[in-house]
């Protein structure tokens, strides 16, 4: 029997409904979690701008540069509202982003729109990566939960939030009810791929920056410590 496909289907109401029990379990000092609705798009932009534009690995090596067709790409992404942010409880200074989308076995990126040729080489990593890593071959399912955009603003670093709102936005995903549901999740610096590994998640896939070319070409360089992407999955249970 083919699966229902549900998540596109999910409602506003089922959204808050989510956050709302997961924000009744919420627990850390000095810190507010919010759910990036209509308010909270700009706010979301000028972190994701200011600082997963400039400290992501890719990004760096690549040197991305923020335009419209970027924006395009988070406002879409923050319109789902289902990414959640933590904000300094005394100053509503932000402090992390965890971004979600929902991937699905059937997306096809069109490369062909997109101008800027960094994006381009961006989108061509991914594709290769899904690829490799066959995700809905691997998973029972059609469509998945698709965490992308970890951030902390740099004074936060060290402090644990990276972990801290990748369980909540997992626990969030749990609070849906959806049984059975699934995460996928991509890992491009060492410090992500800790977190992820060990929250469970299962490792498919491994493309080193070095080995992977374009045209003849290793267009990903001098990417520091973070030598290599890796692609994840995990079913959640409710």
């Amino acid at each position: 029997m083919a699966e229902k496909l549900f998540l596109k289907d999910l409602t506003m109401d089922q959204k808050r409904k989510a956050f709302e029990r997961t924000l009744a379990k919420f627990e850390e000092p000095g810190v507010k979690l919010i759910l990036i609705t209509e308010e909270y798009y700009d706010l979301a932009l000028t972190f994701a701008r200011d600082y997963f534009m400039k400290e992501e690995a890719l990004n760096k090596a690549l040197g991305m540069q923020w335009s419209e067709e970027l924006k395009e790409f988070w406002m879409n992404s923050f319109k789902l509202n289902l990414s959640l942010m933590f904000l300094n409880e005394q100053n509503g200074e932000p402090i992390a982003l965890r971004t979600t989308r929902i991937a699905r076995y059937d997306d096809k990126p069109n490369t062909e729109a997109v101008k800027d040729e960094r994006i381009k080489l961006m989108i061509q990593l991914i594709v290769h990566c899904d690829q490799k890593a066959n995700y809905f071959g691997h998973f029972p399912t059609k469509e998945a939960f698709h965490f992308l955009g970890l951030a902390v603003a740099p004074k936060y670093k060290r402090c644990g939030y990276a972990s801290k709102i990748f369980k909540v936005a997992v626990d969030m995903i749990r609070n849906f009810g959806i049984d059975p549901v699934y995460l996928k999740v991509e890992g491009s610096s060492n410090f992500s791929k800790r977190i992820f590994e060990k929250a469970g998640c299962e490792m498919l896939f491994e493309q080193r920056f070095d080995s992977w070319e374009v045209d003849g070409k290793i267009p990903i360089q001098n990417t520091g410590i973070h030598k290599s992407v890796k692609v994840y999955g995990m079913r959640i249970s409710t």
